[in-house]
């Protein structure tokens, strides 16, 4: 969190040239939300907002309100209370006049003092509440920030892809804005998410994106914090030794900036990586170190302070148990949960409870070693399930914005043909010669049948493999496509699952509310259950209200988790046009592919237990035997 503060608060150039007021206050302003510099202590924050306030022209209410909101940001740095209380007075303040503007800058400096203060509930609400203000003023600088927070809240919890999802609209706008650091910091975040993963080849190549196309070379501050997440990624994949050089070298760029934060900070970060070294007597004196250091820090920012103090302890632990002090690790074991347990990071726990473990078996503790690791192998187990749902997630967002971009560059295609043909007709008009208007009118004619005959069969192409009411792929294409993938499937010997879907009581919505009221239902199902599949998945209709879903590359138990949100989500459609009473459920029999198994017996043993599903009182998924 504490990096995109520093982004948010940016550094000002003191050093300008003194100008009129209101151009040299824009400047400032400008500078500060560009992000071209850093703060590196809290004398800066207190110069910044003092030139601000020297800058600032009399009686001009306009940018009066705007130092207001950077006074939230740049003059209680040291005293968050003081600051949430101004911002309570300011945020009232604004509504009165609807500056949703100002509205989305408040919520930003509350996330920042809320986590200073270590209230993280509050801190999530307000970057939501920023969010939400910021999309009110279509502001983008400010939708890109609170996205920005949301992303690093996701992320640090362990919700990656919403934390992807965020971080990529929020890299669009920037891209949009042009504002250099906002975007190398940005990949950054991308780059640590992907880390957090343990997609570690992934982040180093965004992290490489970062340090070679949106970081200047004098940017030094910023180079030492890509040190730091590219070390980070090398010590997951075992490289231990240019982990080390990498931290190493980005300490001796914090000592050269007198940033005392990020050194402690580092040597935190030195002490994991001397013990993954086996280092430990090297690893327990720099951990001393580091808790006195921790212990004074004064800064602008340490949110992130109790994180630290917590793997600090846990890293001593290991040290001092593997140097055989085990009694004085597992203190250093207690001091570390003591701070851990109120992060609520699931990545912390399951390192504290494998460093623990074996340190409790060395006592004797045979009870509390075997109650660690069974936390352990649940939480781990959770935590690998949450994985691959997120992994699959964001491969789902990745089509989609592609999906985006394509449908983008197909319309900016069409418009750049359009304006040419709009231009060869005013050229033409302009022809006098009879002959080659009959030659341009004829050419057009040509052209136009040409077009015309291929949309003609496109269309009877279409309309024979597609289902005419709900614009799926009819029986036809869905059987062709499902033996298809069953011929696959034999090759690769990926599994392959498929999923009969049917309407409940469906023709009595149709003898209740009538037949078109009924097609509106398949029609808007339809478009439900299309929006939730993948690329790969296919979906077509085999009967009046029965559908067939070939699920390749999925074995039984995600294809049950599919059917299931599919369930939901039918159950949850809301048909604002038609009666009040109308509501829709669906049952599923769901069937895995057996090697050497022809197509119609899969398809029947989904049948049957969409036939149980049925029998045991409908809106449910089956599973076949």
């Amino acid at each position: 969190m504490s990096l995109n503060k520093i982004i948010f608060s940016a550094v000002l150039l003191l050093s300008c040239v003194v100008k009129a007021a209101p151009e040299q206050f824009d400047q400032l302003v400008q500078q500060i939300e560009s992000g071209q510099r850093y703060f590196f202590s809290l004398a800066d924050y207190q110069t910044a907002l003092t030139d601000l306030e020297a800058a600032l022209p009399p009686n001009d209410i306009t940018r009066q309100h705007r130092l207001d909101r950077l006074r939230c940001q740049l003059g209680y740095t040291d005293k968050p209370a003081a600051g949430i209380a101004y911002s309570d007075s300011k945020i009232q303040q604004a509504e009165q006049r609807n500056d949703q503007a100002a509205l989305a800058d408040y919520y930003v400096c509350r996330y920042y003092l809320f986590s200073q203060a270590g209230d993280t509930n509050l801190a999530t609400q307000s970057a939501q509440q920023a969010h939400d203000a910021a999309t009110a003023s279509e502001n983008p600088l400010s939708i890109a920030i609170s996205l920005t927070l949301l992303g690093n809240l996701a992320s640090y919890t362990g919700n990656y892809a919403d934390a992807m999802e965020h971080y990529v609209t929020a890299y669009q706008l920037q891209r949009g804005l042009g504002y250099k650091p906002y975007i190398s910091d940005l990949v950054l975040s991308i780059a640590a998410t992907y880390r957090r993963m343990g997609l570690y080849q992934d982040a180093l190549n965004y992290i490489e994106q970062a340090e070679q196309k949106f970081t200047s070379a004098d940017e030094q501050f910023r180079h030492a914090l890509i040190m730091h997440e590219k070390a980070y990624s090398y010590a997951e994949l075992g490289q231990y030794e240019q982990a080390l050089a990498l931290f190493e070298q980005s300490m001796l760029v914090y000592q050269q900036l007198q940033e005392p934060l990020w050194q402690t900070y580092t040597k935190v970060n030195l002490v994991w990586i001397r013990n993954l070294l086996q280092q430990y007597p090297q690893a327990l004196a720099l951990a001393i170190e580091a808790k006195a250091e921790l212990a004074t820090l004064n800064a602008p920012d340490l949110s992130t302070l109790e994180s630290y103090k917590g793997l600090l302890a846990m890293y001593q632990g290991e040290a001092l148990h593997a140097l055989n002090r085990t009694q004085e690790a597992l203190q250093s074991f207690d001091e570390s949960q003591q701070y851990l347990i109120k992060e609520n990071n699931p990545r912390y726990m399951l390192m504290l409870y494998a460093a623990r473990a074996p340190a409790e078996a060395a006592l004797g503790n045979y009870r509390q070693a075997y109650d660690l690791l069974t936390r352990y192998i649940k939480l781990n187990k959770t935590q690998q399930k949450l994985a691959k749902e997120h992994q699959s997630n964001i491969l789902r967002f990745q089509f989609d914005s592609a999906r985006q971009q394509e449908w983008h560059n197909q319309l900016t295609a069409e418009k750049q043909m359009m304006q040419q043909h709009v231009s060869t007709l005013q050229l033409a008009q302009r022809w006098q010669y009879a002959a080659l208007s009959l030659i341009a009118l004829l050419l057009l004619i040509l052209f136009s049948f040409a077009i015309s005959l291929k949309r003609r069969n496109h269309r009877l192409h279409r309309l024979a493999m597609t289902d005419e009411l709900t614009n799926i792929a009819n029986r036809r294409r869905i059987m062709m496509q499902a033996e298809q993938e069953r011929v696959k499937a034999i090759d690769t010997t990926e599994p392959l699952s498929f999923l009969i879907l049917d309407l409940d009581h469906f023709k009595q919505v149709n003898d209740r509310f009538g037949h078109d009221v009924g097609d509106t239902v398949l029609q808007q199902m339809c478009m439900t259950v299309s929006a939730m599949l993948r690329q790969q998945d296919h979906f077509g209709r085999t009967g009046g209200e029965e559908f067939l879903i070939v699920l390749p590359d999925t074995g039984l138990e995600p294809a049950l988790v599919i059917a299931e949100r599919l369930r939901l989500a039918i159950a949850a459609i809301s048909f604002a046009d038609g009666p009040a009473a109308l509501n829709i459920t669906c049952s599923i029999g769901v069937s895995e592919y057996q090697p050497d198994e022809a197509l119609n017996v899969s398809l029947a043993r989904a049948d049957d237990a969409l036939y149980k599903a049925k029998a045991d009182g409908r809106n449910k998924v089956v599973a076949a035997d």
